[in-house]
């Protein structure tokens, strides 16, 4: 690939990028929505393989459908999730009777592309007795173990491990989980950290997260080892809300 004046050659592994496609039958936009950005989307996040998962609606709603475009790090990873009759677009049982049509489409990227160089710093890696937190690798190591995290439980940890054992209210994970984004209520939150509360005891990190009654959470170093509870949080919708109550 010939390089573009201005733009930096960048080495990157092969991704290979899903771009599914759903138009929605009308009326059926906020049931469908909510299953995919509670359920669907947060899962799709949490896989080791996945690099990149985004939810999109068509910017003018005709058609009204929506995509869901998702990096894997390679084939192998994607049928394990999807399964091995992945070139063939399926409507899963979430959304039976909620959609029009389907389609599926796949991309492998190259290995060599180019770039305009970012100007954003990169964020230090945070360094908590014998626990590395390096957000930009997504990664926590500790006594020689790791943990990938998903881009939204790596903001939250990121937030919470600037002053561990200090209160952090949830409307600044909220700014600091999704910058700039104004739809996000406190079930967005609690969602998050229930997340990352799973990830950090089921990996044995010695890290552990409280909740404070009316501050917020905070990060405990050398937390007990205390399963989190099971099963999904109660969720509560306003009507037409895809993201919880206020």
């Amino acid at each position: 690939m010939p390089n573009t004046p201005g733009l930096a050659p960048v080495t990157l592994p092969v991704v290979l990028i899903r771009l599914f496609r759903g138009v929605i039958q009308p009326g059926a936009q906020d049931r469908l929505l909510r299953e995919l950005h509670d359920d669907v989307l947060p899962g799709v996040e949490a896989h080791p393989d996945v690099a990149f998962a985004a939810l999109a609606l068509s910017s003018d709603n005709s058609p009204d459908e929506y995509l869901l475009e998702t990096h894997w790090s390679s084939l192998q990873a994607m049928r394990g999730f999807i399964g091995d009759d992945w070139k063939t677009p399926r409507v899963e049982y979430y959304e039976e009777g909620l959609l029009v049509s389907v389609s599926a489409h796949h991309y492998v990227t190259e290995r060599i592309v180019s770039r305009a160089p970012s100007n954003r710093p990169v964020q230090p890696v945070i360094r908590l007795d014998d626990v590395e937190i390096d957000s930009h690798r997504l990664q926590i190591e500790w006594n020689g173990s790791s943990l990938h995290l998903p881009p939204r439980a790596m903001a939250a940890m990121v937030a919470l491990a600037s002053d561990p054992g200090a209160p952090v209210a949830s409307a600044e994970l909220a700014r600091r989980i999704w910058p700039g984004s104004a739809m996000v209520s406190p079930y967005d939150v609690r969602r998050v950290i229930h997340q990352l509360r799973r990830l950090l005891w089921s990996s044995g990190t010695p890290l552990g997260i409280s909740n404070l009654h009316g501050c917020g959470y905070s990060l405990e170093l050398g937390a007990p080892v205390v399963k989190p509870r099971t099963g999904t949080i109660q969720r509560h919708f306003r009507p037409g809300s895809m993201l919880g109550p206020p």
